[in-house]
């Protein structure tokens, strides 16, 4: 009876160990796994994954410390030297430890490392795995010999094994091609979308008459992984409505803690009218992105003229930071057409910048100078591209300002005899100005809904996303440039001219499927929307 109830006792005891120890190491590979599933998540499955995550993380650091409990009280007292085993697995434990303490660290205070929580994670599932792998394999090995297993069962565990490594990897290289095909079969809309910022208002700074810079932090624990001369979509709640409406980003891309706006007030502008004349820090506003292939990229870039008129002198502005702060020697023009002294935007920084960057020439003209300015006047003219630029046919161009300035900015770089492909413009955020030379049809055109009684004549100049907005049909948008796929919507019938081919892939467009802030319609259409 006493031989039963130990057997009994030893039995519970084994199991309770191999559970324990199975929970442990499944914790410990949950917590990284969770961490690769939720970066390709929507921001609602993000968000879910990530508190998985700390849930099971703060239980395995329980489990530990039962574990550790119990390890010391297995070994105090021990009449002579620790055996190799025991010091081997006591110190794995203890290296646990610390890891563990960073692991807590970098969670709390830099949620943006995902790669080193990924690469502690692991190594923490490595150790844990070790741990019971030392124990378990000595408890069924202790009394096991070569020659009491078959070779049959060693062959079958050397080919599971490899069928094991070879499942995972097959698995591996389909999930990544998955990824990289962007027309899969099911389009999940929402997983396209970019995770939403929540900006908060921290300082406002007068830049000319009729604009301000606004600067936003970030919040804590998130980073804005952004290019020199991208911009951000914000959605602004006025007068109890969202209204969207992008504006590029004037501070340098290396500032991790904040992001800076500078918009310039629009007579009977909305958003414009409210950011000048209302806006008050501590105004909280959600924004997406970065957007946009307006970006200076110093590898490829080794001459670049910046040519702006009024606000178009932002994203110019945060290429110039970041040239700074980098210290870069790439030879920069900046050709800056305002109306006068006053209405010229970061003054005394682009006055500090021509003192600090040898190589960064300042040409500036005013349309409407005041008395005794002995500088460049009138409008753009190819004069002044001449004078002020070296080498035009090594540089590359980068256009911002109003549509009218920068078809005149086009018309004189043609002109000077440079390649389309030099020439790179920004058009604020608004739908890619048509430049195919595609003939669009003529006339209304009527537009209707598979999920809306809407049903209204546009004019085929306007892209459906413009259309749809001003007949109160609303589709969701970020970058209006088709960089975002967060407008993509399916075509049920008709035709439409998308003002870049590229912005889709082929299987996408063979399944019907369009973005409507870069489309405009060719005959009567009806959108799945």
């Amino acid at each position: 009876m006493r031989v039963r109830i130990a057997f009994q006792r030893k039995f519970v005891r084994i199991a309770v160990s191999l559970t324990s120890a199975g929970l442990f190491v499944f914790l410990a590979g949950f917590n990284v796994w969770s961490m690769v599933t939720a970066r390709g998540s929507s921001p609602r499955s993000s968000r879910l994954w990530t508190e998985a995550h700390r849930i099971a993380g703060y239980l395995f650091i329980a489990l530990f410390a039962v574990f550790c409990y119990y390890m010391l009280l297995s070994v105090r007292g021990w009449p002579d030297e620790l055996p190799p085993r025991i010091i081997f697995h006591a110190g794995l434990a203890l290296l646990l430890v610390p890891l563990l303490l960073v692991k807590v660290m970098v969670a709390r205070y830099q949620k943006a490392a995902r790669g080193l929580l990924t690469a502690l994670g692991i190594v923490i599932f490595t150790s844990a795995f070790t741990l019971v792998a030392v124990n378990v394999a000595i408890h069924f090995l202790r009394d096991a010999s070569a020659k009491k297993i078959p070779g049959g069962i060693s062959i079958a565990v050397v080919v599971g094994i490899l069928a094991t490594a070879s499942v995972g990897y097959l698995g591996k290289v389909k999930q990544t091609r998955s990824k990289s095909d962007a027309g899969s079969a099911t389009v999940n809309r929402t997983a396209s979308r970019p995770d939403v910022l929540q900006l908060t208002l921290a300082r406002i700074e007068p830049q000319a008459p009729d604009a301000r810079t606004l600067r936003f932090l970030l919040p804590r624990g998130q980073s804005l992984s952004a290019r020199p001369g991208q911009f951000l979509t914000f959605e602004w709640m006025i007068e109890e409505r969202p209204v969207n409406r992008s504006y590029s980003i004037c501070s340098s891309p290396l500032q991790g803690g904040y992001v800076e706006i500078t918009p310039k007030r629009v007579e009977n502008g909305c958003v414009s009218v409210f950011l000048n004349d209302h806006a008050q820090t501590g105004l909280t506003v959600k924004a997406r992105g970065p957007y946009g292939r307006f970006c200076f990229d110093e590898a490829v870039h080794q001459r670049i003229v910046l040519i702006a008129a009024g606000s178009g002198i932002t994203p110019m502005v945060s290429m110039l930071r970041y040239i700074d702060d980098l210290a870069l020697s790439v030879d920069t023009t900046l050709i800056y057409c305002a109306r006068s002294e006053r209405d010229e935007f970061f003054k005394n920084e682009l006055a500090a910048m021509q003192q600090r960057l040898k190589n960064f020439h300042y040409c500036l003209v005013l349309s409407q100078p005041g008395f005794g300015w002995e500088g460049r006047k009138g409008r753009l003219r190819r004069e002044i591209l001449e004078q002020a630029v070296q080498s035009p046919h090594d540089s590359t161009f980068f256009l911002c300002g109003p549509s009218g300035f920068m078809d005149l900015a086009r018309s004189l770089l043609k002109e000077l005899a440079i390649e389309p492909s030099r020439i790179l413009r920004e058009s604020f955020g608004g739908a890619v100005a048509e430049e195919t030379g595609a003939s669009l049809t003529s006339g209304s055109i009527e537009v209707s809904f598979s999920r809306s009684p809407a049903v209204f004549k546009v004019s085929p100049a306007d892209t459906l996303l413009e259309s749809s907005e001003r007949n109160g049909v609303l589709i969701p948008s970020g970058c209006r440039q088709g960089d975002c796929h967060t407008c993509i919507t399916r075509l049920l019938s008709g035709r439409v001219h998308m003002a870049r081919e590229d912005a889709l892939s082929d299987d996408l467009k063979s399944q019907g499927f369009i973005l409507p802030c870069i489309s405009r319609p060719l005959t009567d259409v009806t959108l799945d929307a």
